[in-house]
């Protein structure tokens, strides 16, 4: 028996005073072993309590004979920085990188049972992959009631799905969340792009996959995280993820995907009917697009607060749905000819 692969946990961070312990204990308290695993902390110049709480945790780790934690200050204060500047801080022995946020936390055995399907599936394959993500599931938090709403909103096939996708066979993907990547991956195609300042993933993700380093997702393990608490944020989120996913698709077409653009068809559409102002009867055409995406909605309101058991998503999650079609729309409009700002869709 060998010895264990070296694992770096990258956690860039801003703001995170209400997360970070949650995150780093459920880290330090993993079954694989302390001695490899490092944990590196890339701070964006925080201004709460989110540094000294790292510190604080770190001696602790040290002192136990955990694994060991660094900080380290990330001037450009960006995701795509803080994991490119992490990458080049590594040492020669670490073979995999994991790819975690400062809001999330993880079971103890997460590590050990990422690295040993990620093994397996190479051995299935023959062949070496660029990475494997896992399910990301809601928070064990409490929670308020559009915390709520905005956890089922992720999961339901008319919302943020992606990398919130609900899977349960373990398979191929182009979205692998919280990527434990193969470190030689990541440096063959020259790390994150800094051009991105928000969802960059998606970005090294495709050209992982051009360069022929396939991504994989497994549902052996889970990751939990803190999402939007607020209208606001939840507005401003979706506005971000529009606008640099307009941004991805200017630089690489590969990316678009129609149903996307949906609001902006069915807009147009609706534009189109009024204009043509026929009827059926006394109901104007223009309405009938109109009333189908409202019963639709509701439709997977029910089914959401079925499958929940709230029965506060069945208008919940429609209002929900709505803010998202329609910041994130937004976004593709603007993205096409703005350039982008600094996320503050967690702090606002």
């Amino acid at each position: 028996m060998g010895a264990p692969p070296v694992i770096a946990t990258v956690i860039p961070t801003w703001q995170e005073e209400k997360h970070i312990e949650r995150c780093l204990r459920s880290l330090i308290s993993q079954t694989h072993p302390a001695h490899a695993h490092r944990i590196l902390v890339v701070d964006g110049g925080s201004t709460d309590g989110t540094c000294d709480i790292v510190e604080r945790v770190a001696i602790e780790s040290a002192n136990s004979g955990g694994p060991t934690i660094e900080l380290f200050d990330n001037p450009s204060r960006y995701v795509p920085h803080a994991r490119n500047l992490a990458q080049s801080c590594l040492d020669s022995d670490v073979e995999f990188v994991f790819e975690m946020i400062g809001h999330a936390w993880v079971p103890t055995d997460h590590l050990e049972i990422r690295l040993n399907r990620f093994q397996s599936i190479e051995s299935n394959l023959n062949r070496r992959i660029g990475g494997l993500g896992a399910r990301v599931i809601e928070s064990d938090q409490p929670r308020t009631m559009i915390e709520d709403w905005v956890e089922a909103s992720l999961v339901c096939p008319l919302g943020g799905s992606g990398q919130f996708a609900r899977f349960s066979k373990e398979s191929k993907t182009k979205i692998p969340p919280f990527t434990l990547y193969r470190r030689e991956a990541i440096d063959a195609i020259g790390g994150w792009n800094e051009d991105f300042i928000t969802t960059q993933d998606s970005e090294l993700n495709m050209r992982l996959i051009q360069a022929d380093w396939p991504l994989w997702r497994t549902a052996e393990t889970h990751v939990r995280m803190a999402k939007r608490n607020t209208l606001n944020q939840w507005w401003n989120m979706g506005y971000r993820y529009g606008f640099w996913r307009m941004k991805h698709v200017m630089d690489a077409k590969s990316r678009m995907r129609i149903g996307e653009f949906l609001p902006w068809i069915g807009l147009a559409i609706v534009l189109a009917l009024i204009i043509d102002g026929q009827s059926i009867g006394p109901i104007p055409i223009f309405s009938i697009p109109i009333l189908l995406y409202v019963g639709t909605l509701f439709c997977v309101g029910i089914d959401e607060a079925r499958r929940w058991k709230n029965p506060t998503l069945i208008y919940g999650l429609p209002c929900l749905l709505v803010l998202l079609h329609t910041s994130f729309s937004m976004g593709l409009l603007f993205g096409t000819f703005r350039s982008g700002n600094p996320p503050n869709d967690r702090v606002s």
